[in-house]
């Protein structure tokens, strides 16, 4: 793999790793690298997939600043990739554990949405949806996924207040799982999905598609007569203006 991602396989269990510090924020390479190791993990020598990070940070999701400096060539080409990845992780065949090694934030929590399950660790790191206070509209494909994974009675309150949490109050918001102790975090993740991975493909494969195939119904809609629509927001003026006041305050903020 790339120096972004590594990928290692230990027995049935494929692990991938995210490994762009500081943050591991979501760029067009970092997308384009998920979607191109997806073909890998379909393989079937692979029964469970963990996705998980080094460093302090699960994600901090998308890198902003970046993003909203492509030209509209280049957005369009991060906007395809970002919608394959997300897409084709949440579609994996297989049980996919999400092993959340510190704050996931944004496009971060959308990533682990895309997993059966989200097992986080104990401590200071944070978990939220923030896109509302960037400014910008949920693209089907993430909006679907966390529609799947976070469903109760608190996804309006994260998806329109767009605060962070910290684990125990993540989970209780249906944004994790479980909380580990982060000493446990990747030994706790391999045992479960060992265990997932010994259950027969022919079993696992269509309960776990039948379960998101609505969600993945609305995914591939949105894209039926080409990209998302709501990615022409991103480009818009007003969502331009907001973007360069959040950028404004988290400058002011780092003075």
């Amino acid at each position: 793999m790339s120096q972004l991602l590594t990928l290692q396989q230990q027995g049935r269990v494929a692990i991938v790793t995210l490994c762009r510090p500081p943050a591991n924020a979501l760029n067009h390479a970092f997308m384009a690298e998920l979607c191109t190791l997806l073909p890998r993990l379909r393989s079937p020598e692979i029964g469970a997939v963990i996705l998980t990070a080094e460093g302090r940070f699960f994600s901090a999701g998308l890198d902003l600043f970046e993003v909203f400096s492509y030209s509209p060539e280049q957005g369009a080409a991060f906007a395809t990739a970002f919608d394959d990845a997300i897409t084709g992780f949440f579609a994996l065949p297989m049980p996919l554990i999400a092993a959340i090694n510190g704050h996931a934030v944004a496009g971060g929590t959308v990533l682990a949405a895309t997993a059966d399950f989200r097992l986080i660790a104990d401590g200071e790191a944070k978990m939220g949806l923030t896109e509302i206070q960037v400014g910008v509209p949920f693209p089907a494909s993430a909006m679907e996924a966390v529609r799947y994974a976070c469903a109760g009675p608190h996804l309006t309150e994260v998806l329109l207040r767009g605060q962070t949490y910290l684990p125990k109050e993540a989970v209780a918001r249906r944004l994790a799982d479980e909380v580990v102790p982060a000493a446990e975090l990747m030994p706790r993740a391999l045992k479960l999905a060992e265990e997932l991975a010994g259950r027969l493909p022919v079993a696992v494969a269509p309960t776990k598609l039948a379960l998101r195939a609505d969600a993945l119904a609305k995914m591939a809609a949105a894209r039926a007569s080409g990209a998302d629509p709501t990615w022409n927001i991103w480009r818009s003026q007003e969502v331009r203006a907001a973007m360069d006041a959040y950028r404004n305050k988290l400058s002011s903020k780092s003075r």
